[in-house]
């Protein structure tokens, strides 16, 4: 049912139409507009994903059903379709954001948001690329505290399975 779910998921919100940003800033503040309101971004975040950041996440999809030998994997594992990188979670009462101006390199652009997600301290780093139809979110690391990630390789090496 999670796979079948996933999937859907996958092809709705991969497909849909993309939102074009002409500049890296622009769409640091699309993506966290909605949290400073107190809302979430009722159409997802695929939207500002990259073509790479959306295949990483289709791969793990694929992978999140079944474990190297085939045998089902724990319903109760982390999902990270459910998993928002933006705000370290799934809940969010977002305080205090702050969004730097972007560094850039060509068509590749890192800009930092830090901001307190309720009594959490975060500070996130979000990688973009120039794509045809605008800026996209190429990764996602979170610089604060002492579980630091890297959303490219939480996807792509998925640490909460069995595997």
């Amino acid at each position: 049912m999670r796979r079948i779910i996933a999937s859907l998921l996958l092809i709705i919100g991969f497909t849909g139409a993309a939102s074009a940003y002409d500049n890296p800033k622009a769409l640091v503040e699309a993506i966290y507009q909605p949290y400073s309101a107190g809302e979430k971004h009722a159409d997802g975040l695929e939207k500002f994903y990259s073509a790479r950041l959306k295949d990483l996440y289709a791969a793990n999809v694929e992978r999140q059903g079944v474990d190297q030998k085939g045998a089902a994997v724990d319903p109760d594992a982390p999902d990270m379709l459910a998993f928002d990188p933006f705000i370290e979670g799934q809940n969010s009462l977002l305080l205090d954001v702050v969004i730097s101006e972007p560094v850039l390199n060509g068509d590749r652009a890192v800009s930092t948001v830090s901001f307190h997600n309720f009594d959490h301290m975060s500070l996130i780093s979000v990688a973009m690329v120039r794509e045809a139809d605008g800026w996209k979110v190429d990764d996602v690391a979170s610089l604060a505290g002492s579980q630091n990630w890297l959303l490219s390789w939480l996807l792509q090496y998925d640490p909460f399975s069995v595997n």
